[in-house]
């Protein structure tokens, strides 16, 4: 439990959860937890699934798994140091009001964070008061909406940039697109002036601002207090038509004492990123049938846009068809 401390090394890699600037950020903002290298720093996955293989039967069971990364990375993933906090069972999945279901777990790490538990050291053979801090959630997309507040849906479906996240709705695919991922990259880069490859335009728009736990928690601020549940006769409604931004609730780990000085809160997890972009990368270049993104209401999206009007669907009676060029 100490690996992080005394064996890890310190050169620049990233090897390790003690490595990132979210954990040397804890350090600095709590000197008096970051001293004690026996103090356990956790994770917290969490996601739903069908436990029948009949999907007929109304189920779904929610396991909330704490991982410990104190250990080293060899043994931080290994399935006997995870720690099964709950299950949340149910015919549905509990959605926003997940953090019902949170409370006795939330009391359980203030107590480890402000009071700590007595402990006793094998190796020391000496009893210690042992603290613990969550650093950190990790979620596929919709999960990400049900444990951070944030609705992953709509106009402003993206977290990061908040209110600043630039989209369009394209009838013809029948989704919402977000454009303008440009702006992310260094002022003076060559594809910020590059039209043609594009949409057609230059990009001088700056990234959003990244936004601070206090400055969340001046958003959610009309949502404290607000009854979560899956009863539609019971739970709050929440209407985004003043607020402009896609805040269902005030999470309920802003109830722990460090939460809003957390550098990095909530995190996607790698699996469902690689292969969702692995899938519609390969599908597409191979032209996968079912699988491919390059379809003919793509197609007439680019021309409702008005962009690369080589790739423009060319309509022959009541039918459209691909350029025989592509």
């Amino acid at each position: 439990m100490r690996w992080h401390h005394d064996e890890r090394v310190d050169d620049g890699i990233m090897r390790h959860p003690a490595d990132s600037v979210a954990w040397k950020t804890l350090d600095e903002l709590h000197p008096s937890f970051a001293t004690e290298p026996r103090n356990v720093r956790l994770g917290l996955a969490s996601d739903g699934f069908q436990p029948f293989k009949s999907t007929k039967t109304p189920h779904n069971i929610w396991p909330v798994v704490l991982i410990p990364y104190n250990v080293p990375p060899w043994l931080c993933m290994k399935q006997e140091n995870f720690i099964l906090s709950m299950l949340i069972p149910g015919p549905k999945s509990p959605g926003d009001a997940i953090d019902v279901y949170f409370q006795p777990l939330i009391e359980e790490l203030k107590e480890l964070w402000e009071t700590g538990v007595k402990t006793f050291d094998a190796s020391s053979r000496q009893n210690f008061m042992l603290h613990a801090s969550l650093l950190w959630t990790i979620n596929d997309f919709p999960a990400y909406a049900n444990l951070s507040g944030w609705s992953t849906k709509g106009k402003l479906a993206c977290p990061c940039c908040n209110k600043e996240t630039l989209s369009i709705w394209l009838k013809n695919g029948n989704k919402q697109c977000y454009m303008r991922h440009r702006r992310f990259l260094p002022r003076i880069n060559k594809w910020r002036n590059d039209k043609d490859s594009f949409d057609g335009t230059k990009e001088h728009k700056l990234p959003p601002k990244m936004l601070s736990g206090n400055d969340i928690l001046d958003q959610v601020a009309d949502l404290d207090g607000n009854i979560l549940s899956k009863d539609p006769k019971k739970e709050t409604k929440i209407s985004h038509d003043n607020t402009g931004d896609n805040w269902n609730k005030k999470s309920i780990f802003f109830d722990l004492p460090y939460w809003k000085t957390l550098l990095l809160r909530d995190n996607l997890d790698v699996m469902h990123i690689e292969k969702n972009i692995c899938d519609n990368i390969l599908g597409t270049i191979l032209n996968v049938k079912g699988k491919t993104k390059d379809t003919i209401n793509s197609r007439l999206d680019l021309e409702v846009i008005d962009i690369k009007k080589e790739l423009h669907p060319i309509k022959k009676g009541d039918k459209y068809e691909l350029p025989t060029a592509c």
